[in-house]
């Protein structure tokens, strides 16, 4: 399909949308509005594909996604998007399959502006995401049966991610990991990435895990997890971060590893469980002062010595034990 418009005003009405396996649809200078509830503007399932090029979309009902995969893994490529939701759960992206975007600008009103379910994933290119509602970026498992369990992998190269309420990244009951490289990140609230047990799974056992990968990135925000969930954060080739991590001691655990080009700019007493820095000199941490606590039982420290080291800023690397 080229150069037309799609309109649908009735619930479940999905604009475009491809189901079974074998299923493709093409689409080219299209424009799409939708107007109730569960109607998505490209959507795909049972191994369905849809390839989408300069198109325009608008839904206004509740969980109706610009673009969505449901149940059984579909895929999605677009390139040049201009997107608008409104309605409450209903992300500029939805992904319970495999959905890749680039050089587009999506806005979610309503919603956050990503989300990935369970074994899924999202790739944005030099991508616009802006969410104003709850979260930025959200990485989770319901169990509703729509997604496998495993691991959630959101990466986004260049572009800008905008999170208007809520941490820029949040994660709960599931594996995921976050790729960053070269990304723009702006958020209200100065959290960075909250992984959290939330209304999902056995309670006890429904936090995330997260890897947060980053490559000459800034990363605004701090970094915060529950007790039942745990962050490593690995920065590289000219990254900073500009926050706390783990200030109040609450996360089952918290890794940093850096390596010599990459800083931390510590903004609050932070808790690591452990620290590895190509700089063994730690002059690229930016303390201001503030003391950072480390776990001496853990292996990955022992480089350390359960030493308590003095930093630039006047603050220090020491043992959690210490007093």
């Amino acid at each position: 399909m080229s150069d037309s418009t799609i309109k649908t005003d009735a619930n479940g009405a999905n604009a475009v949308f491809a189901t079974g396996e074998g299923s493709t649809i093409n689409v080219k200078d299209v424009t799409i509005q939708t107007s109730a509830d569960s109607s998505r503007g490209l959507d795909a399932t049972l191994k369905g594909t849809v390839h989408a090029t300069n198109v325009k979309i608008q839904t206004a009902g509740e969980h109706s996604a610009a673009i969505a995969t449901d149940r059984g893994n579909g895929t999605i490529n677009v390139t040049k998007a201009t997107g608008k939701t409104t309605g409450k759960g209903s992300p500029g992206i939805y992904s319970t399959g495999t959905i890749t975007v680039s050089n587009s600008d999506l806005k979610a009103t309503g919603s956050e502006a990503a989300v990935i379910e369970g074994r899924n994933s999202i790739t944005v290119n030099n991508t616009s995401l802006s969410g104003d509602v709850d979260r930025g970026v959200m990485l989770y498992q319901s169990f509703s049966g729509d997604a496998e369990v495993g691991t959630s992998v959101f990466t986004m190269n260049g572009g800008t991610l905008t999170a208007k309420a809520g941490p820029i990244l949040y994660s709960t009951n599931t594996e995921a990991v976050v790729n960053l490289k070269g990304a723009k990140l702006k958020g209200n609230i100065g959290v960075l990435l909250n992984a959290a047990a939330d209304k999902w799974g056995t309670t006890g056992s429904n936090g995330a895990n997260v890897t947060l990968n980053a490559d000459n990135q800034t990363l605004p925000g701090s970094i915060t997890a529950d007790k039942v969930s745990s962050i490593t954060a690995n920065l590289k080739n000219k990254t900073t971060l500009k926050g706390a991590m783990n200030s109040e001691n609450k996360a089952k655990s918290v890794a940093l590893n850096l390596d010599k080009t990459s800083n931390w700019v510590v903004t609050a007493d932070s808790y690591l469980t452990s620290l590895t820095d190509s700089d063994t000199k730690l002059s690229n941490i930016v303390d201001n002062g503030h003391t950072i606590y480390y776990d001496a039982s853990a292996s990955a420290n022992s480089w350390l010595n359960g030493e308590t080291i003095t930093l630039s800023g006047g603050g220090k690397l020491t043992p959690v034990s210490a007093s």
